[in-house]
């Protein structure tokens, strides 16, 4: 009787482990690689970018992935509906695969759709535990489906090639998880990568190409997108937000000609507010080690007079760009990117309490004061500028 009931239980044990009832074959899955959210009227646009497997085989690859087809690795399928989830069943009501969005590296929100608030899509990524909450966000100039279907020499994908890119613009890229924690937070506002498409050839050329590119910051007030910051002031933006690697800054020679041009090897920066009742300072401390990849001014860096005042110039550049930046920010947009208020309620929480009810009205008051320590550390394998006569060339 005892060895019946073993068997008995062993048996009955052995067919839970039995068969893969579950199982899908990949065969049947179609991956989303990267995603689009656009805003027509309405409506949400949802497009996808599906890879095929077919097409991701090397140089004389025949290929396989179950007859699919196409003249790239990917292909795109875009719906419209009512929400983002959807837009994406109407996706998957034209597709013979069930969509996988566990492998989504990058999620691109259009500006258009930005402007008009992006809370209500966040829902889907959270109650959904395929969605990964690591994929990388930035908005785009104009429609986000468009960038999905641009060139990507270097990558199999677009989706791949933003992302890369957005790993080389930040130290730490904002993805989905850091996006809804950055919405939910006091005294902060978010910033995310603004992407466009620019032109790589002379227009005079045939084929016209365009290349995806990272060419600026976009700044939200709440979850809506207010403005948009371009050129050198959302690089050192960047550089204040603590998020650049290794940005580079144009110092205009001594004598007005020519430009220096020094690359931020190391960087950190430190907020430090002071207080007295509704006056408001902080101090924005930025530590930077440089060094000088390019010198076409007529003066030697040789010597520790002319390494000083270049270090000088570097710093009063690096200042002005950036305050000009935090008055944008106050006086246009209203927007606290740099977590001002984030910054008062960690290490002065009893003033917080006092006056986070009327920040709105505080922030645009705040004193910025920018205090740079620059070191250029490195001048290269030249202290005169190359190519150059000596007589041409002054201390």
């Amino acid at each position: 009787m005892k060895k019946t009931v073993i068997a008995a239980l062993l048996v009955m044990t052995s067919i839970g482990l039995a068969g893969c009832w579950d199982r899908k074959e990949i065969n049947d899955v179609a991956f989303v690689i990267g995603s689009a959210v656009d805003k027509e009227k309405d409506l949400y646009r949802s497009t996808l970018q599906i890879a095929l497997p077919g097409n991701l085989g090397g140089a004389g690859s025949e290929g396989g992935g179950g007859g699919t087809e196409g003249s790239k690795s990917y292909y795109l399928e875009s719906k419209t509906g009512v929400s983002l989830r959807n837009s994406n069943m109407e996706v998957q009501a034209g597709n013979s695969r069930t969509l996988s969005f566990a492998h989504r590296r990058t999620l691109l929100l259009g500006e258009d759709f930005a402007r008009g608030g992006i809370s209500p899509m966040l829902d889907q990524f959270a109650r959904i535990p395929q969605n990964r909450l690591s994929s990388l966000v930035a908005v785009t100039s104009g429609p986000a489906y468009k960038i999905l279907d641009a060139e990507a020499p270097m990558e199999q994908f677009p989706s791949e090639m933003i992302r890369e890119l957005m790993n080389e613009y930040s130290k730490r890229p904002i993805s989905l998880k850091y996006l809804a924690n950055e919405l939910l937070s006091d005294g902060v506002d978010v910033s995310l990568p603004y992407i466009s498409l620019q032109e790589v050839e002379p227009e005079d050329l045939a084929k016209n190409k365009k290349n995806i590119q990272i060419t600026g910051l976009a700044l939200f007030k709440g979850d809506r997108l207010v403005g948009i910051l371009k050129g050198q002031e959302a690089k050192m933006m960047n550089l204040a937000l603590n998020q650049a690697p290794s940005p580079d800054i144009l110092v205009p020679g001594r004598d007005g000609k020519g430009f220096i041009t020094v690359k931020f090897m190391e960087n950190t920066v430190k907020l430090k507010p002071v207080i007295r009742g509704n006056n408001v300072t902080m101090y924005v401390d930025i530590l930077v080690k440089g060094s000088v990849i390019e010198n076409n001014t007529n003066y030697t860096l040789g010597g520790g007079r002319n390494m000083g005042m270049l270090e000088d110039r570097t710093s009063k550049e690096v200042v002005t760009q950036i305050q000009s930046g935090i008055r944008l920010l106050q006086d246009r947009y209203h927007s606290d990117i740099l977590g001002f208020g984030r910054t008062i309620q960690q290490k002065k929480p009893h003033d917080w309490e006092r006056i986070k009810d009327h920040w709105e009205e505080i922030f645009p008051t705040v004193k910025v004061v920018v205090n740079t320590r620059i070191h250029i550390e490195n001048i290269g394998a030249v202290d005169k500028p190359f190519g150059r006569k000596d007589k041409d060339i002054k201390k």
